[in-house]
């Protein structure tokens, strides 16, 4: 069973800096919440976990990057984009569970003629193969569409990434392009296949 959770936007930093889990989402197999600083030392561990799993597909992170600080710093700075209704920062577990196992991002909100965002999602190497990317993206780009009003999402991965690739063309997402030296990954440039989910404004 599907269920969400409505959230206002008067007082963003209260829900970020927040000692209360703020579950947003849920799935038959999974809690989705809003990545405040109460979950630092959860996401932390997540990071470190899959460091090295992860490193293949992210910018080069300096050690300070993986401290409890900084992480922390980081969540407290992504309130102002979340008040101004520019992000929506995600993490989620197994169902009624504590560990987090993913994390889904949507950056980079454009409204007007755009109406559009960006993707970004990782999955615990320890968990992949299971269709839980997919069960977590899948409410989550329905909750987008609903509360964000958007019309286009875009999501980039390496031409290697089959399974990013995989995930995104069964969520409906289609490819729109290849980029050259798209983006500085794990240290190099690195070209990137673009594509875009297109959403149903009938449903």
């Amino acid at each position: 069973m599907e269920r969400w959770t409505e959230i206002t936007y008067n007082s963003p930093h209260c829900y970020l800096a927040s000692r209360k889990k703020m579950r947003l989402l849920s799935t038959a197999r999974t809690d989705i919440y809003l990545l405040t600083e109460n979950f630092a030392e959860a996401y932390l561990a997540f990071l470190l976990n899959n460091r090295d799993h992860l490193s293949r597909f992210e910018p080069l992170r300096t050690e300070e990057y993986f401290t409890l600080e900084h992480t922390r710093q980081r969540i407290a700075d992504s309130a102002t984009d979340f008040a101004a209704r520019k992000n929506l920062l995600l993490v989620f577990t197994p169902k009624d569970e504590d560990k987090i196992i993913g994390s889904i991002n949507f950056t980079n909100f454009v409204y007007g003629v755009f109406q559009a965002c960006y993707l970004g999602f990782s999955l615990d190497h320890a968990y992949q193969g299971k269709g839980l990317m997919h069960e977590a993206l899948e409410i989550a780009l329905s909750y987008v569409q609903r509360e964000y009003g958007l019309h286009r999402v875009m999501a980039n991965h390496l031409p290697g990434n089959l399974r990013s690739s995989n995930t995104l063309t069964k969520l409906g997402f289609s490819q729109e392009g290849f980029a050259k030296s798209y983006l500085k990954i794990n240290g190099s440039w690195q070209d990137h296949v673009l594509n875009a989910l297109i959403f149903d404004e009938s449903i």
